[in-house]
């Protein structure tokens, strides 16, 4: 009941009343053929959804960012509600082509997943939490295989879909250096590890780790206007000395194997990009503050903050390992690790599909690295599915994000599931096309032959 105040309460605001004007201008805009419009939506939905504001024990009030910054972060959530809705009115616009497969595999237990929260929150939690709970996820998907997944029928929409992606980090990146540029403690004070609009140091590198296969995509494809790559390149460079400041080492993981995934068959340029990254920390190094060498020097740190967590969810998954542990409250709580956690809340029941989203996962990736292989002119294209998706199961190692609703992480995943079906399919259309051309032109000869 809450949460529908808050959400009538920010669309009476005159922030949510530019909010739904604007909106239903690019609603009644918005079509397949004007895509880009739609895949606005998209960026700005998961800018929204990754708004936050930090909280604990001992901070009640962060201190506030400047305006409209911090009137945006309070109204984050029913931002987030409004944009998707608009981005189902948009969905429901568009329509199929050519496609067969428009939900990939993994997402199918994503939602065995999700199904399975929603019940353990029924039984234990609050009645109307689960429903709002599945509600809302269910939203997320609908709207993303409705929208995006029918809007991938050719090359220009995929080049859109990564675009969108990329500008995610785009406004991220601009919004903070706007409040930088007025007041850089309410972003930092956090042991002077940056979290941005976010509610978390972690959670501001899981923003950027997520864009950051999208930002090298766009900065080292194949195109005429070197103006564009060097700005695509900038907001990379950007992004990489933002991941640095949060001092997250799941974030820097995280990087590091999105930048492998890219060059993994090209070690020469893996080493130019690595001395261009040296060069730019040796000139900017100096003039960070103690602080922000402290947060730096934190990535070096050897202390094991998870290994408790950890051992509990195992333990949890050992004492009740069918439906997992039962809770108190009125919502189900993860942290830490999405695959522990799942097994340790949701036991074998939850566990089992969570583990077989990974499985898939993973067999996509095997799929989209076969593709570039046997297809170089698909390399750049696989290579951005392939980062995305595995520094995100990696990430999910040590951070609960996979378990999410309606967050940026759990869109980025989505997302980047969806472009990936979309190559895979396409290939396997061309594929088709060519075996048919092969047998029809072979029986042509044959018939050629016998009339001769």
């Amino acid at each position: 009941m809450s949460f529908i105040i808050q959400l009538v309460d920010f669309i009476t605001t005159p922030f949510g009343f530019i909010v739904i004007i604007t909106g239903l201008f690019v609603v009644v805009q918005a079509n397949q053929n004007r895509p880009r419009l739609g895949w606005l939506v998209i960026a700005v939905l998961g800018f929204a959804a990754s708004l936050g504001k930090f909280s604990n024990e001992f901070i009640k009030e962060p201190p506030s960012l400047v305006f409209p910054l911090e009137q945006i972060c309070q109204q984050g959530r029913s931002l987030t509600i409004v944009l998707l809705l608009l981005l189902i009115i948009i969905a429901l616009k568009s329509r199929n082509i050519w496609r067969k497969k428009l939900v990939p595999q993994p997402i199918i237990y994503i939602i065995l997943v999700q199904l399975t929260i929603f019940v353990k929150i029924l039984v234990y939690g609050d009645i109307g939490l689960a429903f709002l709970t599945a509600v809302t996820f269910g939203a997320v998907v609908f709207s993303l295989i409705l929208g995006p997944s029918r809007w991938l029928q050719n090359e220009h929409n995929f080049q859109l879909g990564v675009w969108a992606m990329a500008m995610v980090g785009v406004i991220f990146g601009i919004a903070n250096i706007y409040q930088a540029s007025i007041d850089p403690y309410p972003i930092t004070f956090i042991h002077g590890w940056f979290l941005g609009t976010t509610g978390n140091p972690q959670m501001a590198a899981l923003v950027i780790t997520g864009v950051i296969p999208c930002l090298f995509f766009l900065a080292f494809q194949d195109q005429e206007n070197r103006l564009l790559r060097l700005i695509w390149a900038g907001f990379l460079a950007l992004a990489v000395f933002g991941l640095l400041m949060t001092a997250s080492r799941t974030g820097a993981i995280m990087a590091v194997v999105s930048i492998l995934i890219f060059f993994r068959y090209r070690g020469g340029q893996f080493l130019q990009i690595a001395l261009i990254f040296a060069v730019l920390a040796a000139l900017f190094l100096p003039y960070l503050s103690p602080t922000d060498i402290e947060s730096i020097g934190s990535f070096s740190k050897d202390t094991n903050t998870r290994a408790g967590v950890w051992g509990g969810y195992w333990q949890m998954f050992l004492d009740y390992p069918i439906f997992g542990a039962p809770f108190q409250g009125d919502r189900l709580r993860f942290g830490e690790s999405s695959w522990l956690g799942a097994l340790g809340s949701l036991g074998i029941i939850g566990g089992l599909p969570m583990f077989m989203f990974a499985w898939s996962t993973l067999d996509m990736i095997i799929k989209l690295d076969r593709i570039s292989k046997i297809r170089p002119d698909y390399y750049l294209k696989c290579s951005v599915v392939m980062a995305g998706l595995l520094s995100l199961l990696v990430g999910g190692i040590s951070e609960a994000y996979l378990l999410g609703n309606l967050t940026f992480s759990v869109m980025a995943v989505f997302l980047y599931l969806i472009l990936g079906n979309y190559i895979i399919e396409v290939v396997q259309q061309e594929y088709e096309y060519f075996k048919s051309q092969y047998y029809q032109n072979y029986s042509n000869l044959q018939t050629n032959d016998v009339q001769m």
